[in-house]
């Protein structure tokens, strides 16, 4: 692969092991204003699970993945550790055309792992997440010369002061070089680092986030006040998914509601990576608003059918297009007065 990628992502690369379990409880807590949901293990009590998996993950990973098969040449920038987790991660990625030459391991921290718990009720999965290696990326990772023939890059949840700053360089010399900028926070930063989530989302051009990250976020509950308040900051495009509510996703003059595709559902973890990938790919290719919906949508339905981040994408655009043929997805137009 060349030395000059046309995406370039930055963000987790995690080993995930998924866990199905029935033998756990769940309890709500209610106030005033709202209720949360919790999964709960007894204390001091072992629980048998129905199924484990170790599979390779990671949202700046994902998107690269994702975009990789689709035929772009990808890039990740990352920090792993020097253990079977990093093994794994690496092999997928080269398995799946990710140029990996700017990928740097340590011996001061482990790769980043997650527990992903599903169970049969409730919000379909909770996650453990440990960043590891991942917080070590630093601005000195991120190489200009890298940059040359940028075409997009992308960025998801990293919370440490370097890796933010590392973010904001690769931001900075994307937008240089006439890239465009796509966002993906998660909760994390939201949550953990606030400030970075606000100056680093307002220099993007896209972002592509879930109900409770917007909300957490905007700190409204109505999704079309949400996409006002991310225009207002000068984005181009948002889209704010949710679930098995589907999407809404605006440019400031159009505004799409879309449903989902209908389809087994095996796994959501990914969902939302395989979402912004397919708007990532819509963008690069001039598609308009409405097919750039349909491409997202069906990316992340897709995505869901498997289990894994990464199972069940298809392997060109020709692929996915005749799979948006041939399945029929509800959409409502709105322009924007």
């Amino acid at each position: 692969m060349s030395s000059k990628p046309e995406l370039i992502t930055i963000g987790s690369c995690t080993l995930d092991c998924i866990i199905k379990i029935r033998d756990i409880m769940r309890f709500e807590l209610f106030d005033r204003d709202n209720v949360k949901k919790y999964t709960a293990i007894e204390y001091s009590r072992k629980l048998n699970i129905d199924e484990v998996n170790f599979v390779p993950g990671g949202s700046g990973a994902n998107i690269a993945c994702n975009c990789a098969m689709l035929g772009m040449k990808a890039s990740y920038i990352g920090v792993l550790g020097r253990d079977f987790a990093a093994n794994v991660c690496i092999e997928d990625m080269k398995k799946r055309g990710v140029d990996l030459s700017n990928v740097v391991q340590i011996d001061d921290d482990s790769t980043a792992y997650s527990v992903i718990l599903k169970t049969e009720w409730g919000k379909d999965r909770s996650i453990l997440a440990y960043k590891g290696a991942n917080n070590y990326l630093t601005p000195d990772h991120v190489k200009e010369e890298l940059f040359d023939n940028i075409k997009a890059f992308a960025w998801t949840s990293l919370t440490s002061d370097n890796a933010c700053k590392a973010i904001e360089k690769a931001i900075n010399l994307t937008k240089k070089n006439g890239g465009k900028v796509f966002a993906a926070p998660s909760i994390s930063i939201i949550k953990n680092a606030p400030e970075w989530a606000k100056k680093l989302m307002s220099k993007s051009d896209v972002i592509s986030l879930n109900y409770e990250e917007a909300e957490a976020f905007t700190g409204e509950a109505k999704k079309t006040i949400m996409l006002e308040h991310f225009l207002k900051m000068g984005v181009e495009l948002i889209s704010i998914t949710d679930g098995g509510e589907g999407s809404i996703i605006s440019n400031g003059e159009i505004i799409i509601n879309s449903g989902v595709y209908d389809g087994p559902i095996q796994d959501t973890t990914g969902a939302g990576d395989a979402f912004l990938s397919g708007i990532l790919i819509s963008k690069i290719k001039g598609f308009d608003i409405v097919k750039t919906s349909q491409i997202a949508s069906a990316m992340a339905s897709l995505e869901c059918r498997e289990l894994g981040v990464r199972e069940g994408l298809p392997n060109s655009l020709e692929e996915l297009e005749k799979f948006i043929s041939e399945n029929k997805l509800k959409q409502v137009v709105t322009k924007v007065i």
